[in-house]
Formats: structure tokens, sequence, C-alpha cells
């Protein structure tokens, strides 16, 4: 999502996101949560560093109906993560509560993995949810993620790594 569509969804300027989407955007999104919130703290960051843009959020698209269903994002550049890692990358989904449980999450973060793999050369990938998240734990399961151990900030700490190898209890809860 490019700047200015983010610095329209903190506005809730919605004709400015209907002439610069692409897709149809629920009439509800951001939302005056924390979703708007998470969504003003990444415009900020990627106005203070523009060069976090490859990184930043990027909209759930059904390609077929032109319709955001979620959204996804990497932390930051390798090194943005939750355990320190150099290497790796952390992303997370999120999912629209009418569209879960199709696919979509395990889906994203196969194609923006894999992304991250061919353009960048990563092969570690951090990723985190709360430990009632059963449909986030689920996806995490089906894309081979493996628990750290590690709690940050309430959130269980997962890994997949191309080489198999996990950091599984490498470091002690935060």
């Amino acid at each position: 999502m490019p700047l200015a569509l983010l610095d329209a969804f903190v506005a809730d300027d919605r004709d400015a996101i209907a002439s610069l989407a692409p897709y149809a955007v629920p009439s509800n999104f951001p939302g005056e949560d924390e979703r708007r919130n998470f969504v003003r703290f990444r415009r900020d960051q990627l106005r203070d560093d523009p060069a976090r843009y490859p990184w930043s959020l990027r909209a759930i698209v059904l390609r077929a109906e032109r319709r955001m269903v979620g959204f996804v994002n990497f932390h930051g550049a390798p090194g943005t993560n939750d355990t320190g890692s150099p290497e790796a990358v952390e992303l997370g989904w999120t999912v629209f509560d009418a569209d879960q449980r199709r696919g979509y999450a395990t889906e994203t973060a196969t194609r923006l993995m894999e992304w991250a793999r061919q353009a960048h050369g990563i092969q570690r990938f951090i990723s985190s949810t709360t430990p009632e998240n059963a449909a986030s734990l689920r996806v995490h399961q089906k894309l081979g993620f493996v628990p750290t151990g590690e709690v940050v900030e309430g959130e269980l700490i997962f890994e997949l790594a191309a080489d198999g190898a996990a950091r599984t209890g490498s470091r002690s809860p935060r």
C-alpha cells in the first residue's frame, strides 16, 4: 500500500481510498480501534524511512472479485523481528472475520515468503500470535512454523527456516 493510500486510511477519506485502491475496501477498514493505530504506525514508519516500502503493509485481495479481505506485512527489513535475528524477517497477517477459514492467510503468507526468498534471499521467518488464536495457530502449523519457546508481549513466537533448523529454546521468554 503506497503512502498516499495509508494517509487516506488514517484520515478515513473514503473518496481518496476509492481513487487510490484498485480494489474494493471494506467501509469499516481500518475502523476506530487498534487497527487504525496500526495503519498509522506503519504509515509513519514509511514516511520516516521510504526504504521500508518493500517490507510494508500490503492488502490481501481476491483477484477475481477485486476485493480486500485482509492485510499482511513484514515488521521491517531483515533484523527487525521479535527474536533479534539479523537475517530473519517477521511477518504478520490479518484476514477479516467474514473471510476467515478459506485459506487466504496461508496462501498469502506462503506467497510473501516466496517473494522474500526470491527477491532478497531471506531464509528465516518469524511470526507470532496469541495462544488463544486457534486459526492463526493452525496457519503457523500449516506453513511449517515451529514455536521458539519465546513469548513477547503475550504472543507466542514461531520460526520457519528454509534449512529446517529452528532456534527453539535458544532464548529465554521475554
